[in-house]
């Protein structure tokens, strides 16, 4: 008997709703290898054909890389060069002539063997890191041993003449640009993490995915109904006609309200009674822009600019991260744009880092962010004038994250200095006046608000981190991320306490965590006297026409009513009531999809 609605539940790599017949798809697997013996005779012979393997591998992967670069631009395309350098890495191939002179074996056998051993000995099964390159290896040992065994890959076109649900072991960067373009709707992976290329690439992409789904990809599913839920973080496997029917209208009605948003992009962000709340996006990748155009946002708010780092293997030279940055600021044209130094570290590891930055006990809090630019200036300084060059086209702000002294801020305004300073010697326009300021993530930052506002041009809270700081938790422990709620009492007093210093001080402040996006948490920042918010850019229309629909008058009593409160479920609850009380035809104006992926409507607040 067909159980319907059964629902499994994974991470979410990537938000949104798709529909489709479920694909399995298993590129990198091959069963079964016959075992050949060979004399010493054929190991030069059978070195030949691994080298014309690696060739036809090589025109692969550097196809994959032209498709990269053209949707995500050339730093991007790296994305790929970490399997073409375990692809051609020279000690692989002396490791298989001696596997092959020792065993007699033909180079099929020798090379897998080989390979096996490389996953073995980077499979810890804890760091992240770890795990994508072993995803690294595994794709090119597959299509190695495709070439050598004269296996061919069935074009997933052939399946695809309907909406499919590609379901996997897992997935390469090379695997997404190219399966996007075929007609699958979302995708499901065993293994995988939010962090991942992958993921990043999803997201990017605007493709629903799910990861870390256990034994998911087997052939029992082949040819089911499933619904990825990319908000909730679920797979439905064979719904009801009710249940489909509900996500289909789910879906139209995001795509009318997307519509809706498109059209009213140029509406100010302000309030019924006058306070302007300037809406600025936050972008990992340049792909992202496209979104930041289409619903008008006044700017970047935040620049993740790691992500370059994460998907290079080598650090970036001054002219690439140039390159990205001016690409960005010209697209602005003279609205701003914030770029926050690299923050590296935590969840964040770059293979470049990798041996800095791997094995800590306590990542979150260990090497990471302004720590390892101040330790390291030699990289910092090659982003910093990066950064200052592309101030000359139009209007950079630079800000420093994990701040959490005095010295530390002072240092990074050092170096900064030093950077505008070489700039000078080498002749290379640059903002003279390019503003700086701070990510208050740390505590310790935060009670410094009054102190630090007086150093800086302006302010910027990372409620993510501050919160997971402020409530001493692991927001990824399943035991204890119950704690983490950035409607506590604490937070409300922290915040507010950061806005007046920063007002104190005549310095803007922001607030671009995921408080920003979160609709009951703009009723408290709004209330707060906020004087800016930075979302993803799929988030600019439901905040901006909610701000249009609030009275910051009834949010400043509402705030002075919430700074009175002892806990969070009273805080959240007043909060709700108070959201439904201005929109009681919310789900029908925003969109309940759009407000999911946030915290808003989680009972447990």
């Amino acid at each position: 008997m067909t159980v319907t609605n059964e629902k499994i539940k994974g991470i979410t790599a990537a938000p949104g709703i798709a529909i489709g017949k479920a694909l399995i798809y298993r590129p990198h697997e091959i069963d079964f290898i016959p075992k050949t013996k060979i004399s010493l005779h054929d190991i030069d012979s059978e070195m030949e054909r691994l080298d014309e393997a690696r060739n036809t591998v090589l025109k692969e992967l550097e196809q994959i890389r032209e498709r990269i670069e053209k949707r995500l631009g050339p730093n991007y395309a790296e994305l790929i060069n970490a399997q073409i350098s375990i692809l051609m890495d020279h000690h692989i191939d002396d490791e298989v002539r001696n596997y092959m002179t020792e065993n007699l074996v033909h180079v099929p056998i020798a090379y897998r063997i080989v390979m096996n051993v490389y996953i073995q000995m980077l499979d810890d099964g804890e760091s992240s890191f770890f795990q994508e390159r072993i995803l690294d290896i595994k794709d090119v040992k597959q299509r190695v041993l495709r070439v050598l065994l004269s296996e061919t890959i069935e074009p997933l076109s052939n399946h695809c003449d309907e909406p499919v649900i590609l379901i996997t072991k897992y997935l390469t960067p090379g695997d997404i640009i190219i399966l996007s373009d075929d007609n699958v709707q979302g995708f499901v992976s065993e293994l995988g993490g939010t962090t991942s290329h992958t993921s990043i690439l999803a997201r990017s992409l605007k493709i629903p995915m799910i990861v870390g789904v256990p034994n998911i990809a087997n052939e029992t599913l082949s040819g089911e109904t499933l619904i990825v839920d990319g908000y909730k973080g679920e797979l439905i496997i064979h719904p009801d006609h009710e249940t489909e029917h509900l996500y289909k209208h789910q879906i139209k009605r995001q795509q009318q309200i997307t519509t809706y948003y498109a059209e009213h992009k140029d509406d100010r962000t302000v309030t019924k009674d006058g306070k302007t709340v300037d809406l600025v996006a936050n972008i990992s990748l340049p792909v992202e822009l496209k979104g930041l155009k289409e619903f008008g946002g006044q700017g970047i708010g935040l620049y993740r600019s790691e992500y370059l780092y994460l998907m290079k293997h080598t650090l970036p030279t001054e002219e690439e991260l140039f390159q990205e940055y001016v690409t960005m600021v010209r697209f602005l044209k003279n609205k701003p744009v914030v770029l926050r130094t690299i923050d590296l570290g935590g969840d964040k590891i770059a293979s470049i880092l990798e041996q800095e930055l791997l094995h800590e006990d306590n990542p979150n809090m260990g090497y990471r962010a302004i720590r390892i630019c101040l330790d390291r200036p030699d990289i910092f300084i090659t982003q910093l004038k990066a950064m200052l060059r592309a101030s000359h086209y139009g209007k950079v702000q630079i800000m420093f994250p994990m701040i959490s002294r005095l010295e530390e801020l002072e240092q990074a305004i050092h170096h900064f200095e030093t950077a505008k300073s070489i700039l000078r010697e080498e002749k290379v326009p640059f903002d003279e006046n390019c503003e700086i300021g701070i990510l208050i993530e740390v505590p310790s930052a935060a009670l410094m608000a009054d102190k630090i506002a007086g150093k800086v041009d302006f302010i910027s809270i990372g409620t993510n981190d501050l919160t997971q700081y402020m409530m001493a938790v692991d927001r990824g422990n399943e035991k204890v991320n119950h704690i983490y709620c950035h409607y506590d009492p604490v937070m409300i007093r922290t915040i507010q306490w950061i806005i007046r210093s920063g007002h104190h001080h005549k310095v803007p402040v922001s607030v671009c965590g995921e408080m920003a996006g979160d609709p009951l948490s703009i009723l408290l920042l709004v209330g707060l006297d906020i004087d800016m918010l930075s979302v993803s850019p799929i988030f600019l229309g439901p905040v901006r026409e909610m701000i249009r629909g609030l009275s910051f008058k009834d949010l400043q009593d509402l705030v002075r009513k919430l700074l009175k409160m002892d806990k969070r479920q009273d805080v959240y609850k007043t909060l709700k009531d108070r959201f439904i009380s201005f929109f009681p035809d919310w789900k029908k104006r925003f969109g309940e999809s759009l407000i999911a992926e946030n915290s808003g409507f989680q009972e447990d607040g």
